[in-house]
């Protein structure tokens, strides 16, 4: 873990000038691999990003609908490319949620890194 970066304890929200290698909390004493990053300029800009790749394929996806209207396409793949949509939506709202709420942010895990599509790959 990055010397600069900032921690929140997941169990009482203390925020130690650094982790401890034994990830106990200095405050409460309790052990936990699932410290919370607290820095809300790197979660911002993940976000945003975020924000970016659906409106991207979002884009393409109306695109895709337009041109299979217009040449009366049957293609079902192409059809169904478009349920692709709906996570995208739903991550959509959930970005401008994230972004607009700075004064709630209590830190984040590591796992905000990843865009929802990342975990299409195994298929």
């Amino acid at each position: 873990m990055d010397k600069d970066m900032k921690v929140r304890c997941p169990n009482c929200g203390h925020v130690p000038i650094r982790l401890s290698p034994t990830h106990k909390c200095q405050e409460c004493g309790v052990f936990s691999h699932d410290w919370l990053i607290y820095d809300w300029d790197s979660f911002a800009s993940v976000r945003r990003q975020h924000l970016k790749y659906n409106i991207l394929i979002i884009s393409v996806l109306v695109i895709n609908i337009i041109a299979l209207v217009m040449f009366e396409s049957s293609n079902p793949f192409l059809w169904m490319l478009n349920a692709l949509a709906i996570p995208a939506t739903i991550s959509l709202c959930l970005c401008l949620k994230d972004l607009r709420g700075e004064a709630k942010y209590k830190g984040h895990k590591v796992s905000v890194f990843l865009p929802w599509f990342m975990f299409l790959s195994g298929f």
